[in-house]
């Protein structure tokens, strides 16, 4: 393991641990990886109070802001399991700043053009598992970004599909769905030797992306922090386990089989997990709460219209099955015009119409990005297909 990230990569995971903390559901999915970057292009525009929030919520030197936002999505589309992809839409009627629009990427902004442009667009970037744009576009919209994020791998070492029966704990008494697998490397489990001790298993992808599932006695969110801190070896990994090691969800014993190496068993249930997140709900923890203040513009290095943040919505998916795990993430934000509304001209218009509960983290082996988090609350029924849909 690293022992250290570079400074976007251990930004994007310290603001998923944030987000994670404040999370208030039973089942959930994040992705801190999918709405980094946007805050970080909105710090490198803003000004006043708004610049020092977002500069806060990003945690790099605000100079540096678009280049750690490009420079996380370059990571992941680098990767083998792992796509990104960036989009801004603007309003005819908005001017940009060229200092701002050109140095973003080379097709990135276009024209705002009706929701089903965004649906498409979606669709196109989650390969199919996010249809739908996050959220309906206001009439008032001046300018939208987004971010889309889409992770799949299938595992080395596939589950055999059978039954789960908790024999203790949270879940006992359910019967349904369950995946189990035996392989030869027990190092794939751990402890992480926090002041809760959390038990990792990391369940490895054929390319570069694997998942660690996290199970432990604390909070969701000192679970998920464990996690998420042992990606930089914040916390101790202790991953020789002694014959009589006992931990959360964990035994090791001796016992007489075929096979003449160490074994490691894991069962864990399947699982799908969909989540829709108002970020302006939280506007405090992604910097966002004078930046939401419609009654002054905050981003004059975008445009000399005064704009400020007007909408802002995740939905991710999170899918685990025996076969392997696939996850998107679309996050978006729009900008609106702030104060008094546009000026409006009279002017020629040519139209042309052509017509137990566990975490787990999704993360990027090379640079250890934690792509999406979640929290498994609750067990699949019976109705739950080995495909993975609920």
């Amino acid at each position: 393991m690293r022992t250290s990230l570079q400074s976007h990569v251990s930004a994007a995971n310290a603001l998923t641990a944030r987000w994670c903390a404040q999370v208030r559901a039973d089942d959930f999915v994040v992705s801190g990886a999918g709405v980094y970057p946007l805050l970080a292009l909105l710090a490198s525009a803003a000004a006043g109070p708004a610049r020092d929030e977002l500069a806060a919520a990003i945690g790099v030197p605000i100079q540096t802001g678009q280049d750690a936002a490009l420079g996380l999505l370059r990571d992941l589309e680098r990767a083998e399991a792992v796509s990104a992809a960036l989009g801004i839409w603007v309003r005819r009627d908005l001017p940009l700043h060229e200092e701002w629009s050109d140095r973003l990427p080379a097709g990135t902004i276009a024209r705002l053009a009706g929701q089903d442009v965004l649906d498409a667009w979606a669709a196109r970037h989650t390969d199919g598992l996010i249809e739908r744009f996050p959220l309906e576009v206001n009439p008032d919209a001046l300018l939208v970004l987004a971010t889309a994020l889409v992770a799949k791998t299938r595992w080395r070492v596939p589950f055999e599909v059978g039954t789960l029966m908790p024999k203790n704990g949270p879940w006992q008494g359910h019967r349904g769905p369950g995946l189990a697998r035996t392989s030869n490397d027990p190092t794939n489990a751990a402890i992480l030797d926090a002041p809760q001790p959390v038990t990792r298993v990391v369940v490895e992808g054929v390319a570069d992306l694997d998942v660690h599932l996290l199970i432990g006695a604390g909070t969701p969110d000192a679970v998920l922090d464990t996690g998420l801190a042992a990606l930089a070896d914040a916390v101790p990994i202790r991953t020789d386990l002694p014959v009589g090691t006992e931990a959360p969800g964990l035994t090791v014993r001796t016992e007489s089989i075929m096979s003449n190496s160490d074994q490691l068993r894991i069962q864990v249930p399947p699982f799908e997990i969909r989540s829709t997140h108002d970020l302006l709900a939280g506007a405090g923890l992604f910097g966002l709460a004078t930046a939401s203040d419609c009654t002054h513009g905050h981003f004059p290095a975008i445009s000399p219209l005064p704009l400020c943040v007007g909408q802002g919505v995740q939905e991710v998916l999170a899918r685990f099955t025996h076969e392997g795990f696939e996850a998107a993430a679309m996050t978006t934000f729009t900008l609106r015009a702030a104060s008094a509304p546009l000026r409006r001209h009279r002017a020629t218009v040519v139209s042309a119409i052509f017509d137990r509960p566990f975490g787990f983290l999704a993360v990027h082996r090379p640079t250890g990005m934690a792509v999406v988090t979640g929290w498994v609350a609750t067990p699949p029924d019976s109705a739950f297909g080995t495909a993975g849909s609920r």
